[in-house]
């Protein structure tokens, strides 16, 4: 068993304590919450910890929805469906779709798996009513539910008023708790900070950060430990400088260390762990790389050697790195955070992918 695994796993999670305890009170308190981050900070192993703690606890009823393959109101209303009906109804799909739909024809085909599948035949003006009695199947339940939307934003995204369609049933709803997480902090910010927005000041915010150094470090020697390996100290130092602590980068190099050590990790091993990472994904970021426009190209070639960059439309980082005017640059920066490679944090822009940033680096 390799601990660093990236699916969620409760005998190896690391930290979130804090975090935890303030969705805790939130829940307590029948207060909704946004939890937004950049994306692979670990946002959905949280929230997935978090329902594990809740439901050992018997306390409340918890439901995850993942949200990121949606496109309307219609597979909105099926990603519900499906997720109640694996949760409420997996012994019994046929009396589940009767309990959850009425008036509304619904029929049920399994993937490979063996996941159901809802086939919703919604009618005009029908949605709305799908939704309404799925929220009120929840709202019914003897202890109160947990709702997960993950993927948040992708509501935004959806052709009908989905934010006002759903802000009106959530309103009413008294049994049921709600956690709206996701990873596109522009529109999760217009979606919830906008006065003209329908979820205007409807949650609590909780950003994520990265996880503690000292606990990061202390987590992954313990986890090599559990299985009578040992990783030294500036291994770890190195694997944590090289992925900037952040989650999803740590886990996929520890991963890699844990197996392809022996029974002691050090420095120069972690190091060439690193390098030949890297080196693995050469041609597809080469690819990447040379796909963008040529300002595109050299601006993010730039923030990636700089680490961050705070003003980018500065002339002595324009002349240090020989870009064009500032409007270019100011144009192609517009279009790098469109496409989600680079993003604004406390420090200023930076390079969203890690691993990109280091074969920047190193091959740039």
């Amino acid at each position: 068993m390799n601990p660093f695994t990236l699916k969620y796993n409760p005998e190896y999670f690391c930290d979130r304590e804090n975090e935890i305890l303030r969705l805790n009170d939130n829940i307590s308190n029948g207060l909704n919450t946004l939890v937004h981050s950049p994306r692979r900070l670990g946002k959905s192993a949280m929230i997935r910890h978090l329902f594990f703690q809740l439901e050992k606890e018997k306390s409340y009823e918890t439901v995850y929805v993942d949200l990121f393959a949606t496109q309307n109101l219609d597979d909105f209303t099926k990603a519900l469906g499906e997720t109640i009906l694996q949760k409420y109804h997996s012994r019994n799909i046929v009396s589940g779709i009767k309990n959850l739909f009425k008036g509304i024809h619904a029929s049920i085909t399994f993937s490979v798996d063996g996941t159901p599948k809802l086939d919703l035949g919604l009618g005009e003006g029908q949605v709305q009513s799908g939704i309404s009695q799925l929220f009120d199947y929840l709202e019914q339940r003897k202890k109160p539910v947990v709702v997960a939307f993950d993927e948040f934003q992708e509501i935004a995204t959806y052709p009908e008023k989905a934010e006002a369609v759903l802000r009106t049933l959530i309103q009413n709803l008294k049994n049921v708790t709600f956690i709206y997480s996701g990873s596109s902090n522009h529109i999760l910010q217009n979606m919830f900070y906008s006065a003209k927005q329908p979820f205007y000041q409807s949650s609590e915010s909780l950003v994520i950060d990265k996880i503690n150094h000292d606990k990061y470090s202390e987590f992954i020697g313990a986890c090599f430990e559990k299985f009578d390996k040992k990783i030294s100290n500036p291994a770890i130092e190195h694997i944590l400088e090289f992925t900037e602590t952040h989650t999803y980068y740590t886990h996929v190099i520890c991963n890699q260390a844990f197996y392809k050590s022996g029974a002691y990790l050090d420095t120069d091993e972690a190091m060439e762990i690193t390098n030949n990472y890297i080196e693995t994904r050469k041609v597809d970021y080469s690819n990447i790389y040379h796909l963008l426009p040529n300002n595109q190209r050299n601006l993010l070639k730039a923030i990636a050697k700089e680490g961050f960059v705070q003003k980018p439309s500065a002339v002595d980082f324009l002349m240090k790195h020989k870009l064009p005017s500032s409007s270019s640059t100011l144009q192609a920066l517009h279009a790098l955070a469109e496409k989600e490679m680079i993003y604004l944090s406390m420090e200023g822009y930076k390079c969203y992918d890690i691993f990109f940033r280091r074969f920047l680096e190193r091959y740039f």
